[in-house]
């Protein structure tokens, strides 16, 4: 593992992308905005504003998730980049994650669904016959993925452990207590019924938040802003659906 001083550069960039984050306030101004296009306009002048740019009122369900998808993928990419080259390769698995739920889809049922051909960053997922090609998966480093759909989850958790570089054992202890808590909150997630989700996820927040400010210089400082970067995006994915798909419903 590289010493204190090889993540100083990527401590002092990430540090700069924590502070643009959006804050409660800059939800709840939004709260009341009805209606995909007035919630956009209202986004784009504030910390929302760099990942909303590639939509508009026009924006259908799959071009709100295509956009994310593509926003976490930019996310990952400049952290990776950032950070030394040892562990690169355990943050770019995190490019994955979002579509565990498609590659579960695509286990259960023996094929991907139908707009998956309509998108350019998905399609090569797709063999000739609508199903899964497990080739683009072992192509793009991802054989580990190719497990039955209730191993998924498990398999991409012991991938990425794989991929985490030998070294300091403080570092790694610290990072093995943040991948605890995140796998607890998955379970309790999982398990938690709608008053109590959000909830479960404001509590997540706040503790990546806590152990983003705990561990400077540490790899876990990393994945616990990556980890903050999902959450949020997870948060404007609920508030962009629910106006495209229900615009005339009073915005929660």
């Amino acid at each position: 593992m590289s010493s204190p001083g090889g993540f100083a550069y990527a401590q002092a960039r990430i540090q700069a992308r924590y502070a643009e984050l959006p804050k409660e306030d800059d939800w709840l101004r939004l709260t009341g905005a009805r209606g995909l296009g007035v919630f956009l306009e209202e986004a784009r002048t504030g910390a929302l504003r760099g990942w909303v740019k590639g939509f508009s009122n026009l924006s259908d369900a799959h071009d709100l998730d295509r956009g994310l998808r593509a926003t976490w993928r930019e996310a990952v990419a400049e952290v990776a980049g950032w950070l030394p080259e040892p562990w690169r390769p355990a943050v770019a698995w995190l490019d994955w994650l979002p579509l565990l739920p498609l590659l579960t889809h695509a286990g259960r049922y023996r094929g991907l669904p139908a707009w998956v051909a309509d998108d350019a960053s998905l399609k090569p997922l797709q063999g000739p016959d609508g199903a899964l090609d497990p080739r683009f998966l072992k192509d793009a480093g991802a054989a580990a993925l190719l497990v039955p759909p209730a191993d998924l989850p498990g398999a991409w958790w012991s991938h990425w452990r794989g991929l985490w570089p030998t070294g300091d054992k403080g570092a790694l202890a610290r990072l093995e207590g943040l991948t605890a808590r995140m796998q607890r909150h998955a379970e309790s997630f999982a398990q938690a019924g709608t008053d109590s989700a959000w909830p479960l996820r404001r509590e997540l927040r706040e503790r990546l938040r806590l152990e983003f400010h705990l561990v400077p210089l540490q790899p876990a400082a990393a994945f616990a802003f990556l980890g903050l970067v999902a959450l949020d995006l997870e948060r404007l994915r609920g508030a962009l659906m629910q106006r495209a798909l229900f615009p005339h419903q009073e915005a929660a």
